[in-house]
């Protein structure tokens, strides 16, 4: 099943059939590494602003949370044809990785089967990737996501992002056009890119280190370089 969250809504559905569609899981909520409310400047005229925050502990979601998180706050018509009203806020639930699982491994939520494999997780919160991943702790310790593809603005932020994931075994790359650029230490990774503080926006990749599906990403990327083919090993 495919979880989906709200802005992805519309790209996503373009691209898929109906029984596609039935079998995703839409959710109007927001992830980090606390639960309670996010609060976002909502104008209507760009993307929400991160303004304030309220955190508290938050239990499992209920089937009937569940079905009041399924629907978007606006059709992609309204939001293009809404008002704009710099004094207008929402205020989103927000959950841990972690916690979002386990809820919807719950039998009354019928979400996904218990210790299922994800297959992927794509992450792209502007800036803010890390704290969804602190909220994952549990997922990754356990090698319950094989891949995980997140963005990233500095040289910092891969540091950062790569260390805390090599603790769980994970692999961390940058991803180019034709190579996957590795960049976890201790070994792939240099002094002089602690230097350039400059800011840039990319994207990365982490999976399992050394597993089948590692190995085979890394050959299917490189399928027509043949140095880089079978160099996996030295990784």
């Amino acid at each position: 099943r495919l979880v989906l969250f709200c802005e992805m809504t519309d790209i996503v559905s373009a691209r898929m059939v109906d029984e596609d569609r039935r079998n995703n899981i839409m959710l109007n909520i927001a992830l980090s590494d606390k639960t309670g409310h996010l609060i976002f400047a909502d104008p209507g005229n760009e993307g929400g602003k991160l303004i304030g925050n309220n955190y508290t502990t938050l239990p499992k979601i209920t089937p009937v949370e569940l079905e009041s998180f399924t629907h978007c706050k606006y059709r992609e018509d309204e939001f293009r044809n809404m008002s704009v009203d710099y004094r207008r806020e929402t205020k989103v639930p927000t959950y841990t990785l972690d916690l979002l699982v386990s809820s919807l491994e719950e039998p009354s939520l019928d979400g996904i089967h218990q210790n299922e494999e994800i297959f992927v997780v794509k992450i792209d919160t502007e800036g803010h990737d890390y704290s969804v991943l602190l909220g994952a702790n549990n997922l990754l310790q356990k090698k319950r996501i094989t891949f995980i593809v997140f963005e990233v603005f500095s040289n910092s932020r891969v540091k950062l992002i790569s260390k805390h994931m090599s603790q769980f075994d994970y692999q961390c790359f940058l991803l180019t056009k034709d190579t996957l650029v590795p960049v976890h230490e201790p070994d792939w990774w240099y002094a002089h890119m602690d230097n350039f503080t400059r800011r840039w926006w990319g994207n990365g990749l982490c999976g399992i280190k050394g597993s089948k599906d590692m190995q085979m990403l890394w050959r299917m990327y490189h399928s027509d370089n043949m140095k880089l083919l079978s160099s996996y090993e030295i990784l």
